[in-house]
């Protein structure tokens, strides 16, 4: 109290400006129309652009919620696909169901460290051994495919990004079902590179590359990208250059592909080579 005394005392001459000041202004507005007019409109908009931008703020910090709460959904629109099952016998196949036997099975993850400006970039999902991520499960996102877990942790997984010089994927042209390896070569991180496909085939810019389901890793037709140009290297085979449908600047919530007859498959591969 006494120092709020003091402070009046000291500052007095300033505080009676104000005071005389602000009735001043009130005495002004409240006895003429115009000014009350534009006080009120002034008013109303400086209120109007704070609600706003605290509408926009609130907007914001609850968007992490949607982001994760859209994502769970797809992961379970994922999981009733006809391609996770071995067998379907209808449109869509209920988890449960006796008639089919679960091919794939989807996590929801979402991604904490991301590099795109490297030769050899990495992702870092929030999740792990834990929840049954092991190496060399396909990752994907609702804008296509996105690299494969190449190790893991109590908690955390690494993955291979397609924009890594050391991933290949089986890719193959939509329309028609030609396929050859797809990588990407260290230089721009839209496109990567298919080659491989015989020169006979009919392709266009625009055409649309999914996976091929080869290697066990990848379920077909995930989408990849689209032709963005071609030219025939050696004569026979043309290099394709694709643009990718996902931009790896913006990753956040991605699934996470269980192969759940993978190691039967590879069981089964590993004796035929010998």
């Amino acid at each position: 109290m006494r120092n709020l005394l003091r402070f009046i005392i000291q500052h007095h001459f300033l505080i009676l400006f104000l005071v005389i000041e602000f009735f001043s202004l009130f005495l002004l507005i409240s006895t003429n129309s115009y000014q009350k007019v534009q006080f009120y409109n002034a008013s109303h908009k400086l209120t109007g652009g704070i609600s706003n931008r605290m509408e926009n703020i609130g907007d914001y910090f609850s968007l992490h919620y949607e982001n994760r709460e859209l994502a769970e959904e797809n992961t379970r629109l994922y999981n009733r696909l006809k391609s996770s099952y071995s067998l379907a016998l209808a449109d869509s196949v209920l988890p449960g169901d006796t008639a089919a036997r679960r091919k794939y099975n989807y996590l929801n993850t979402r991604v904490i460290n991301n590099t795109v400006n490297k030769q050899y970039n990495y992702i870092t999902l929030d999740k792990g051994k834990n929840t049954g991520i092991g190496p060399d499960m396909a990752v994907i996102n609702n804008d296509g495919i996105v690299g494969i877990v190449k190790s893991v942790s109590d908690n955390y997984a690494s993955v291979l990004s397609l924009l890594n010089r050391n991933f290949t994927v089986s890719a193959k042209i939509k329309k028609n079902g030609y396929f050859g390896p797809l990588s990407w070569n260290g230089n721009n991180t839209g496109y990567a590179t298919l080659v491989d496909i015989p020169h006979h085939v009919e392709i266009a810019e625009g055409d649309t590359i999914v996976t091929s389901g080869f290697g066990g890793v990848f379920p077909e037709g995930f989408l990849i990208g689209t032709i963005g140009s071609f030219r025939l290297k050696g004569g026979n085979y043309y290099e394709i250059r694709v643009k990718l449908s996902n931009d790896f600047r913006k990753l956040n919530h991605v699934q996470v592909i269980y192969h759940l007859e993978k190691t039967e498959i590879d069981s089964l591969e590993n004796v035929a080579a010998q």
